[in-house]
């Protein structure tokens, strides 16, 4: 399971724009699922400090996926599409176009 999600980080890191929070969220995730996989294999395969320091890192991956999703949303918020719906958006009343 560990080749398949190596695969697709590797892809995505190739293939995403990082530059971007959406991106960036995407890898995060990624990273954070490789990295909880890999400290799920048997305790006999890791020492313990191996396993918490994976565990570290996933926290840190969703922390960052968590950032970047934010920064996502409220950019998607003020784009100019989304300014020219705003019976769309959260607590706005829906006009009549």
């Amino acid at each position: 399971m560990t080749d398949t999600l190596e695969d697709v980080l590797d892809r995505a890191r190739e293939g995403i724009d990082r530059s971007e929070a959406l991106g960036e969220a995407q890898v995060a995730v990624l990273e954070a699922a490789l990295s909880l996989v890999r400290a799920g294999r048997p305790p006999v395969a890791q020492a313990p400090s191996e396993r918490a320091a994976l565990l570290r890192e996933a926290l840190a991956s969703v922390r960052a996926a968590t950032v970047a999703t934010g920064i996502a949303v409220t950019r998607a918020h003020r784009s100019p599409v989304a300014a020219q719906l705003p019976g769309l958006l959260p607590g706005k009343a829906a006009t009549r176009i």
